[in-house]
């Protein structure tokens, strides 16, 4: 039996199929390799994106919590020195003796705070500032209706009181640049100077 060449047709129709066939691997591969670099940039940008975060949650919760440290010099101030000028507690370095007496709190900087945590640092360090301000108000009380009495029928006698509402802002610089302002409001009851019991 004699074998039959296959027609010429036929012969043109299986080269073509052949490049076919790499010009199709080399457009999966196409797509595969922007795929991935597409993959990489998103990774890259959500990675930025969660380490921003996680910086300016560290900044504020930093600073929320300078102004426990706020709280603590106001009374130490006014209850437990009776109205007396306390100097640096710790590693807070006040800068404003009398801060109790502001009546009003702006926002702090480094070239206008009444006090500052850590005391120690320097230049472009991690530090907090801190401003305080205060504004004498009346307490709501309540009122008792008297039936009788020296003051007669229909006469009340009031309790209530003062206080001092302080404002207490908080501006924490963190690692690299971060920012946070916090703003806390403190009540200082008037009357319990002295005692320490706040």
């Amino acid at each position: 039996m004699m074998k039959k060449n296959p027609s010429p047709d036929v012969t043109r129709h299986f080269s073509n199929e052949k490049g076919s066939a790499v010009g199709i691997t080399i457009l999966i591969l196409t797509i595969l390799v922007i795929i991935g670099v597409v993959s990489i940039s998103t990774s890259n940008v959500e990675l930025q994106i969660a380490t921003t975060d996680a910086r300016h949650k560290i900044a504020f919760h930093e600073a929320d919590g300078a102004t426990e440290f706020g709280s603590e010099l106001i009374e130490q101030n006014i209850s437990c020195s009776g109205f007396g000028i306390l100097t640096d507690i710790g590693a807070v370095k006040v800068t404003s003796p009398d801060l109790w007496m502001n009546l009003a709190a702006t926002k702090p900087s480094d070239a206008n705070r009444d006090f500052y945590y850590p005391g120690t640092y320097s230049g472009s360090d991690p530090h907090t500032n801190l401003t305080v301000g205060g504004a004498t108000t009346l307490a709501l009380g309540g009122a008792i209706q008297m039936a009788a009495g020296y003051e007669g029928k229909g006469k009340g006698a009031p309790s209530g009181g003062a206080h001092i509402i302080y404002d207490i802002f908080s501006d924490r610089t963190g690692l690299f640049n971060s920012k946070s302002l916090v703003m806390l409001q403190w009540r200082h009851v008037v009357g319990q100077e002295g005692s320490c019991l706040y």
